[in-house]
């Protein structure tokens, strides 16, 4: 690259940095510019900052004093050698219309570690500005200082004049962490959510955080939600679903995940089943099976036809006949699972339809699980049907041994098997006892 194009590079790039200007440029003034950036390219800011000090000295333009204050408050440079002139110049011109010569004086004041000092440059030519990155600055300067209720006003004029979540944030936080009045912070986000419902994600999750800490948890709920309309990410879902289960709120649960099923279907034929819809779990459970070709959705729709009828009080021979045929279709079309296995087997049994069928099945799940107290129970019972009360009865004694006898099923297996045996009793054996 030649010699004259880096000039003109370096040239654009001052000129961007501290604004046009459209005095002509002597070869002096060339030459101390090409200098200055160099030395800023080789972060050697000290030099720099001392290069463009002579160029403002030289041409009296203020972009030099600007430059120069940026290279004072790198590493290295000297703001008490540009606090003066930049001071003066601000004092002298008014800069009405321009506070980029405050905010670099703020800035250097800021690098000096003397904020006091720019407390009445602040108040005078930030404080009363209408352009929001002044406010801003002077927000900054009053929170610095330690007057968080200054800086929350200003922030706030900031916030009112472009909505920038942003300030809005910075306003949030020194109302929670240093003003100690998280009902004020809450009321600002509340409202920037009704007016923007497309908020960003972080003013969103401030929201959650302050409604967690109030334990609210209703509505951190419901804005997990409405960050899951906007984006449907796993993550939202897993602490709506979460907050819901913790909260008990199944209904509130299903409503959402009825106008979300895509993924969540089994979670919602559970929710289902929990909240007996019983009509909706069953076409679901249809549903599940024409798309997935999984038998074990016949199993489930077998068993959900049966409770809603067993609830109702309406088991009928009809009502039996569509559940034997929809559970031999499972069967057939390879449900293997103890679970079912035992559901039908003693369902065959408890009706009397095919207590011997039953027993082989509840059998079959009982080498899956061999000391699950339900699926003895179920055995017991299909031994009592058959009239082989003592073989009952020892298998009864290892279900109340787990169980005890509270569940109201087993009580009443229990008083049948130990009626069994008494009427089965002969004379000597009751004289014995």
């Amino acid at each position: 690259m030649s010699g004259y194009f880096i000039r003109i590079v370096l040239l654009s790039t001052l000129l961007g940095c501290v604004g046009f200007s459209s005095a002509p440029i002597s070869p002096r003034e060339d030459a101390l510019i090409v200098r200055g950036l160099l030395k800023e390219e080789a972060t050697r800011y000290r030099e720099a900052q001392k290069i463009f000090l002579e160029l403002y000295r030289l041409t009296a333009k203020p972009e030099y004093l600007y430059q120069a204050a940026r290279e004072a408050m790198m590493p290295g440079g000297d703001p008490e050698r540009v606090l003066p002139l930049l001071r003066r110049l601000v004092e002298t011109k008014g800069l009405k219309e321009d506070r980029l010569p405050v905010r670099l004086l703020v800035a250097l004041y800021a690098r000096k570690g003397a904020l006091r000092e720019a407390e009445p440059v602040v108040k005078r030519w930030l404080a009363t500005s209408n352009d929001p990155r002044d406010l801003k600055l002077a927000a900054t300067v009053a929170a610095d200082l330690g007057h968080y209720e200054e800086a929350v006003a200003l922030l706030q004029k900031a916030y009112l004049k472009n909505r920038d979540e942003k300030l809005l944030l910075d306003e949030v936080t020194l109302l929670q962490k240093k003003l100690h009045d998280p009902d004020r912070a809450i009321r600002l986000l509340e409202t920037h959510l009704r007016l923007d419902p497309e908020a960003s994600v972080a003013v969103y999750f401030k929201l959650i955080e302050l409604y967690a800490r109030r334990n609210d948890l209703a509505k951190v709920q419901e804005l997990y939600k409405k960050l899951y309309e906007k984006d449907p990410q796993d993550y939202f879902l897993k602490k709506i679903i979460k907050l819901s289960l913790y909260r008990r709120d199944f209904e509130g649960l299903a409503r959402f995940l009825e106008k979300h099923p895509d993924g969540n279907e089994e979670l919602l034929y559970t929710l289902y089943k929990e909240l007996d819809r019983f009509d909706k779990a069953i076409a679901l459970a249809h549903r599940r099976y024409q798309e997935t070709g999984k038998p074990k959705w016949l199993a489930e729709e077998a068993i959900l036809t049966y409770e809603k009828a067993r609830k109702a009080k309406q088991i009928t021979p009809d009502l039996l006949r569509r559940f034997q045929r929809l559970f031999d279709r499972a069967l057939k079309e390879g449900v293997d699972e103890s679970l079912y296995l035992n559901y039908y087997g003693y369902t065959l049994i408890d009706h009397d339809l095919d207590v011997q069928r039953g027993m082989a099945l509840v059998r079959q799940a009982l080498k899956q699980q061999p000391d699950n107290p339900f699926y003895l129970d179920s055995l017991a019972w299909g031994l009592y049907k058959e009239g082989r009360c003592a073989e009952a009865q020892k298998v009864m004694q290892k279900v109340i041994a787990a169980e005890g006898i509270k569940e109201p099923e087993i009580r009443m297996h229990a008083e049948s098997i130990r009626r069994c045996l008494e009427q089965h009793r002969t004379p000597a054996d009751r004289a014995e006892k």
